[in-house]
């Protein structure tokens, strides 16, 4: 029976185990190693709060490729009122991919097995026949295939931030530590960031606080934007992604033709949301034919842009942010840090308003990086990452976008050649996809994988 290691059990390592347990006729042994005895739930499905909701709607949400129903209809035995267009909670969705597992692995009839583990993979070492799988604990797994899936990592650290401020005064993850934010009930508070970690992080401070501003500082100053509230339009020109397809393939021509197609939209009645659901099956397509240079230039220029269109929000959780705003208890900023010093009672911070040349000062007790996760691998703090890196066994995208793979998610090493026993699915994908950070793709990365791994098997 062949071991399969699947580093990560966020929703990529949960959704390709229950794949494997699925569809695999021959038998494997599945082990899910994972840092905490949390299996199933990841980061962004760990969440104790039943006011953080999903981005996307229930009827889109399926772990499975093959089933795209199968979490609505877990949510309707719940609660038969909810409907493909509603959005849950995350902690509903957590419970649904840990039952997910749970159903695989007790409905398996081809043999197959799953160990979960809590604890670090520290290292992996080729094998003739596979690899070697080091725990920090000593372990040892010897498998015949390793999947690294692995999320996101804690944002970095913002240019000219003293992360020696005092005790409670800069928080760098605004999910490594959930308490802390009651340690500053009343007070004002900074917000590094104006994207969807700092309207959730804002939302749930302002219920804490709801007596003291709560500050959202961006270069720019863009804030989410939610979705319809009402069922997309059904007519939409697909001539848009033939037109991108055949022209120049750079970054001006690709926001010309988007800009000139939600025009002519507008002018038919058709919200500018159906020209992204529209675009978003040809997305990889679209990424992989641009050049590095004009790749690069996307990143500097119109990245921010994209990302506010493309990952809206829940209509409720928009409209209680909006509110907030219009209230004043939340804050919107476009600006840059530019002085930081500590104070009685916190920090006095200089921000520089964009389009202004002097400094407007806010005093904050505590500071909150909510900049969003890191992609870039060689900025990461992880014992397994950097042994790979030093012994060259991955490719890392040098503009900090996530991992390099083939077509197959074979992981290709530093020289570029793909492993056949090492694989990666989740949102480092990133680098070469683009399109890699959402359930709608990330599923069907899961089922691509699952297929090949079993293929494999049976030969």
């Amino acid at each position: 029976m062949q071991t399969i290691v699947i580093i990560g059990a966020g929703f990529s390592g949960t959704a390709t185990a229950v794949q494997l347990l699925r569809q695999s006729p021959v038998g494997l042994h599945i082990v899910m190693v994972n840092r905490t005895a949390g299996m199933a739930r990841g980061l962004a499905y760990g969440t104790n709060s039943p006011h953080h909701r999903l981005n996307v709607p229930a009827g889109n949400m399926s772990a499975l490729a093959d089933d795209p129903q199968d979490f609505l209809r877990y949510c309707q035995t719940y609660d038969a009122s909810i409907g493909a267009a509603d959005f849950v909670s995350r902690q509903r969705y957590g419970d649904y991919l840990a039952a997910l597992l749970n159903n695989a692995r007790g409905q398996c009839r081809s043999g197959s097995t799953l160990t979960c583990l809590a604890g670090e993979a520290l290292a992996l070492r080729p094998r003739q026949q596979g690899a070697q799988v080091e725990l920090a604990d000593g372990r040892l797994i010897e498998a015949a295939h390793v999947v690294l899936a692995f999320g996101h990592f804690a944002p970095l650290d913002p240019k000219g931030i003293d992360t020696d401020l005092d005790a409670g005064r800069y928080q760098r993850d605004p999910w490594a530590a959930e308490g802390l934010v009651s340690n500053v009930a009343d007070q004002p508070v900074l917000l590094l960031g104006s994207g969807l970690t700092a309207m959730d992080v804002a939302l749930s401070l302002e219920r804490q606080t709801p007596h003291a501003p709560i500050y959202l500082l961006s270069r720019r100053g863009l804030l989410p934007l939610p979705h319809r509230a009402g069922p997309a339009h059904p007519q939409v020109c697909d001539e848009l992604v033939q037109r991108m397809l055949e022209g120049p393939a750079t970054v001006r021509c690709y926001m010309q033709e988007i800009r000139r197609q939600v025009r002519l939209g507008e002018a038919a009645g058709v919200n500018w949301r159906d020209v992204f659901v529209m675009l978003r099956p040809h997305t990889a397509t679209l990424w992989t034919r641009l050049p590095v240079v004009e790749r690069r230039r996307f990143l500097r220029h119109a990245q921010a842009y994209w990302d506010v269109h493309r990952h809206r929000v829940a209509p409720g959780a928009f409209q209680a942010f909006q509110s907030a705003v219009a209230d004043g208890r939340l804050k919107p900023m476009a600006g840059r840090i530019k002085t930081l010093e500590s104070c009685e009672h916190g920090l006095r911070i200089g921000i520089q308003l964009r389009g202004s040349h002097e400094l407007t000062y806010i005093k904050v007790a505590q500071l909150i990086n909510c900049t969003g996760p890191n992609s870039d691998l060689r900025r990461v703090d992880d014992r397994l990452i950097k042994q790979l890196q030093a012994d060259d066994l991955i490719s890392i995208d040098p503009d900090g976008m996530g991992l390099r793979v083939d077509s197959s998610l074979a992981v290709k090493d530093r020289e570029g050649r793909s492993l056949s026993w090492l694989s990666y699915v989740g949102p480092m994908l990133k680098a070469d996809y683009w399109e890699a950070t959402a359930v709608p793709e990330l599923r069907q990365h899961a089922w691509q994988l699952a297929r090949k791994l079993i293929a494999g098997a049976a030969q």
